[in-house]
């Protein structure tokens, strides 16, 4: 497990690679945060990436194995997480099965087709869309609705996956940038001029001088040196005062 200290952040970044007893991966694994309802599945190398919060419950689970259960602290310290699970084999014992060609024509195959169920049915439900014609109309017969433009936005903006989506590249944000202005300047240079102690720190320090990853990828190193410099007393006149605070 590699942990960094974090202060304040109720979020924590988990990236896991799902395994059998034979250490073979296993793609298409199912990793759900059963505390909020939502979730991703292990790509082909058996990896998988997930945003929980403290207290959250992590799942991972996979047809004929055994499920996983997590459930992450309350006073975790950490920002990131890497995890390898192995998932046991499970036993079924399944009813004798009778296996016969259905349907027998192409018009009954039509029918089921048509008035098949799929996932957003429930969507479409909280949305208060009429039901039947509405999936009719937009259905993808490979799977899932093609819904219009306007539903689109809606769901990228306002969606628990495009909120995970958000907070995942936030936080892959502020870790780029953090690589970028360590191999410019280093930690210990932070701790002793600027007392950084934690990346945390480090993160509001370049906040505060408003240095962003477009100004160390286009300007050259004395650049953001002379930018760090000119806020310099700011920033601790800034941290006294947080620490005068009760």
């Amino acid at each position: 497990m590699v942990t960094f200290e974090l202060k304040g952040q109720d979020y924590i970044m988990i990236k896991g690679t799902v395994y059998n007893l034979k250490g073979e991966t296993l793609p298409g694994a199912n990793a759900v945060n059963i505390s909020r309802n939502y979730g991703t599945f292990t790509d082909y190398g058996g990896k998988f990436t997930l945003i929980l919060a403290k207290k959250d419950t992590l799942k991972v689970s996979m047809v004929g194995f055994k499920p996983f259960i997590f459930r992450v602290p309350e006073k975790l310290q950490g920002l990131n997480y890497s995890m390898n699970i192995t998932l046991m084999a499970d036993t079924l014992i399944l009813q004798e099965t009778e296996i016969r060609p259905y349907p027998a024509t192409y018009a009954e195959f039509r029918q089921e087709f048509v008035t098949m169920k799929t996932p957003e049915e429930k969507i479409i439900k909280d949305m208060n869309l009429p039901t039947e014609p509405f999936r009719r109309k937009y259905e993808n017969p490979e799977g899932g609705l093609l819904l219009p433009g306007p539903f689109s936005l809606l769901y990228d903006n306002f969606s628990k996956e495009a909120k995970q989506k958000k907070k995942m590249a936030e936080i892959n944000r502020k870790n780029n940038l953090r690589e970028k202005f360590i191999e410019l300047i280093t930690g210990e240079t932070l701790k002793i001029k600027f007392n950084c102690q934690t990346e945390d720190e480090i993160d509001e320090l370049l906040e505060f001088c408003g240095i962003s990853l477009g100004d160390i990828e286009i300007h050259k190193p004395y650049y953001i040196v002379s930018k760090l410099n000119n806020c310099a007393d700011s920033w601790k006149k800034s941290n006294q005062s947080k620490e005068g605070q009760p």
